[in-house]
């Protein structure tokens, strides 16, 4: 299974895997890398999945996305995570990514970017929520495609294509 992630750039996406590895070391939760999913999953041939990328990239320059909240639900994929806010770029991308997707299943885009996975109890995550101070905006400057599944350890870069700086 692969999906379409959106990365940030080098100094954010550094400042976020921070946040993760902390709250993955102090919850003994997997670590992963940070990204903004856009659509998830498929499992067409890498070749064809490379070619969509770099058509959607093509035009796009980095943006910055702007959180709106940091939230939690019980789905372990968004235990923790920052809520993002809908800009044109945003929408604009997963539009362009999700519109070459021949047969392409229904992907309900919320966008965010997850901090933590693990089954804690409601009151946990909001008392780690609490305590989390996150900047406002991180800027974006790739997209990739990941291999994923239920077990972290495995997922791994299919391909990436930066934008345009």
């Amino acid at each position: 299974m692969v999906s379409i992630w959106l990365i940030p750039a080098p100094a954010d996406a550094q400042y976020l895997q921070g946040i993760i590895n902390n709250l993955a070391a102090t919850y003994q939760a997997p670590v992963f890398n940070t990204h903004c999913t856009l659509y998830s999953p498929t499992d067409l041939p890498a070749l064809e999945i490379k070619k969509i990328l770099e058509q959607s990239a093509n035009n796009m320059e980095s943006f910055y996305v702007k959180k709106a909240t940091i939230s939690h639900t019980e789905n372990i994929w968004k235990t923790i995570f920052i809520e993002l806010l809908k800009s044109p770029e945003l929408e604009q991308l997963q539009q362009a990514v999700i519109s070459q997707f021949p047969n392409g299943q229904p992907y309900e885009f919320l966008p965010h970017i997850s901090l933590l996975y693990k089954e804690m109890s409601d009151k946990k995550k909001e008392d780690i929520i609490r305590n989390l101070q996150v900047k406002n905006s991180f800027k974006m400057d790739k997209i990739a495609a990941m291999r994923t599944g239920p077990n972290v350890d495995n997922w791994a870069t299919v391909v990436e294509i930066p934008f345009h700086a």
